[in-house]
Order: C-alpha cells, then structure tokens, then sequence
C-alpha cells in the first residue's frame, strides 16, 4: 500500500513528522514481537503506516491493536482502512489522557513514532500505566533516545527513572530525511523491555521527587542534595555526582531513605 501523505499537510502544533521508509516501519513491527494473546497499543497512527502493518500481522497472529490518533483529519481514513478489522479499534483521542486509564490482563507492547517535542511526558505516562507493558518500541529525537540508554557514569533523571522499570536499549539512527517534513534532527529507535524484577508497588510520584531532588544540579555533588550521614549509611560516596549512580543504586538509595524516616513527599 502507497501512503500519500502530500496529501495532508502536517500540523506542526503537534509535532507531526511522517516516516517514508516503508523497510524502517517494518524494523519497528518485528522489535515489538507481537505474538497471538497480546493487545497492542499504538500512538500517533497518523496516516496507518505502522497500524497497516498491525493489520496485515492479524492474518496470521490473533492479538488486538488499538490506534490511537489525535488528529481527526485522520480518523476517517483509518477507519476506512482497517473497517474490516474486527480487533483492531481506531481511537480519536489524546494518548496523554488515554493511557493512564486503559487496563487490560494480557500481555501489552506499546509501538509509536512520538512527536519529538512531548517524548518525556509520553513515557512518564507510558511508566506510570495502571499495567505496565512488556515491550515498548518508539521512534523518538536521536540524542534523546542515546541519553535514554545511558547509565552511570553517565546517568540522567530521565534515564534512572525509566530503567528502573525497563531495560533500555538505543537500537540506531533514522536520518532525518526519512521524515517528511524532515525536521531539524535524527530519530532514533528505541526499546523498552519490561524488568522483570522491577518493584510494582513505589509510589512513582514519590521516587520522582525524590530523583528530581538528586538531579537538581546534576554538576554538583550529591552531599549538595542530600546529607553526607545519609548517603554515608547507604554505602555512596558523598563527593559523587548524580550521573555516576546507575538505576539499581538510586532505587536502593530511595528504598534506604523510606526506610530511615526521610519524609519523602
């Protein structure tokens, strides 16, 4: 299928960039790993590139998909396209609203080329769904998707916040003439693959305070944000900076904070 998106000028207050190699779409669908039994859940379906693909995997997979469009320009067509797909549900609405609302018990893979502008809020939803998904694969701003991947000693309050809950994993570069309109960056494809150890009962608002009291002034040293007793007792070098602490120390130091009466609000 030949997607003609000349023939919709893209809505630069969201962000929109469409992908026009058909091979990079299909990379996308195979790091998802969809398998029969799961619900899939796609952002921005734009034109149907990915979620055309979605569909021609039901002929063979039997999973649910949901696409999920803010545009209504673009409601129409996709309805059209996919009117046959009696699992594969198109939904006009704002991804940011959506997801914190949407459960399901089976298992849930999240795909999606993100406007580049509003790619953090989107994964803090993504961290904070009522059921966390196994598998996550975003097209996002290149650097933002290196720096996602990074850990100590180059760590950053995103990157700790979100490998605490996913492995992370920057799989390469998507040129930014791939995009029409190109924008003034590289993409980058990046996976999120759920942490099977990751703890389901912190209280996210919480541990985010508590990393955004630690990155606060990611040049200082940590004595600057929190006491040298405390940091002490929990086995961290004072004169560290917060980038040298990977997730699992964080997460340790935010579990030995709780447990000591720190008061974290």
């Amino acid at each position: 299928m030949i997607y003609n998106y000349l023939v919709y000028e893209a809505n630069k207050s969201l962000g929109q960039n469409f992908l026009l190699d058909p091979m990079i779409a299909e990379k996308l669908i195979d790091l998802l790993n969809v398998a029969s039994g799961d619900v899939v859940v796609e952002i921005g379906a734009g034109l149907g590139a990915l979620t055309q693909r979605l569909a021609d995997k039901m002929d063979y997979t039997d999973f649910t998909a949901y696409a999920l469009e803010i545009d209504s320009r673009f409601i129409p067509k996709l309805q059209a396209m996919f009117v046959t797909r009696q699992k594969l549900f198109v939904e006009e609405t704002d991804v940011l609203k959506w997801l914190p609302e949407f459960e399901t018990e089976k298992p849930l893979k999240i795909l999606g080329a993100l406007p580049f502008y509003i790619t953090s809020p989107i994964i803090h939803t993504i961290v904070k769904m009522k059921v966390r998904p196994q598998t996550v694969v975003l097209v996002v701003q290149k650097e933002v998707g290196q720096k996602l991947a990074r850990s100590a000693p180059d760590s950053s309050y995103l990157s700790v916040f979100v490998q605490t809950f996913f492995n992370v994993e920057y799989v390469g570069d998507i040129p930014r003439d791939q995009f029409d309109p190109k924008p003034n960056v590289d993409g980058g494809i990046l996976l999120l693959t759920k942490r099977a150890d990751a703890d389901s009962t912190t209280d996210l608002r919480k541990y985010e305070g508590f990393l955004h009291r630690g990155f606060a002034n990611p040049r200082k040293m940590l004595n600057k944000a929190f006491s040298k007793e405390d940091l002490t007792n929990a086995g961290i070098d004072p004169t560290l900076r917060p980038e040298a602490l990977d997730c699992d120390r964080w997460f340790a130091f935010y579990r030995h904070m709780q447990s000591h009466g720190d008061g974290l609000q």
